[in-house]
């Protein structure tokens, strides 16, 4: 409550800002992860611009240079691009100094929270909640209960199962629609995929651990 974090939605579009600081870029990306994760739930995929510049932003009283820029780098958004022209990529693109600002922190935290919702492809850095969709285990130990394969094996088919409804409510919402709507969903569709693929090998790693170690005997 002390970071002056405001947001206000203007028709399909929202302004979020908060005080230049270390809590307060990593409070505005979660927001606009959580944002990103829900919508993507539905469906919907959107787009949007995280930078740092001048802003008064007070309920729907919202100008300023910083402001200005963001709406017009919004438009050009080009993370995850197929080909070199391409523009308007469905993803809420970080800016460079943004993504500076962050590495240079001392504390560790704060880049280490960064780096759970942010994926960084060919330079341009964004807002990637896809990259949250993974099944992890822990093999056991002190205070650990014991590695169940099947319990693993059941929770990962779940994971994968929610991967594939996502893949058709988007393919659901673009169908009919135009050439352009269908090759952003390709985006969203070709990381999906690659979740998919993870799914698979996380099966392949179960079914490693449930396999006896040989033992070789050499006189």
């Amino acid at each position: 409550k002390h970071m002056d974090f405001q947001v206000s939605q203007a028709w399909d579009s929202v302004v979020v800002s908060a005080e230049i600081s270390p809590a307060g870029i990593v409070n505005l990306v979660a927001h606009c992860f959580g944002a990103c994760a829900r919508l993507l739930t539905m469906g919907v995929m959107c787009r949007g611009y995280i930078k740092r510049g001048r802003i008064h932003h007070e309920d729907m009283r919202i100008f300023g240079s910083g402001h200005v820029d963001t709406v017009g780098m919004e438009k050009r958004v080009s993370f995850y691009k197929q080909d070199a022209r391409e523009r308007g990529t469905p993803f809420v693109e970080i800016d460079p100094e943004v993504v500076e600002y962050v590495n240079n922190q001392p504390d560790k935290c704060v880049k280490e929270m960064f780096d759970r919702m942010v994926l960084t492809h060919e330079g341009l850095s964004a807002v990637f909640p896809i990259r949250r969709l993974s099944h992890s285990f822990a093999i056991g130990g002190f205070g650990l209960s014991p590695f169940d394969p099947i319990k693993e094996k059941k929770s990962n088919d779940v994971l994968r199962q929610g991967l594939l409804n996502l893949k058709n409510r988007i393919w659901a919402l673009v169908e009919g629609a135009d050439e352009e709507a269908k090759r952003k969903s390709q985006h969203y569709l070709r990381a999906l995929d690659h979740q998919l693929h993870v799914c698979d090998q996380t099966d392949e790693v179960i079914d490693s651990l449930q396999q006896p170690y040989g033992v070789q005997f050499t006189k």
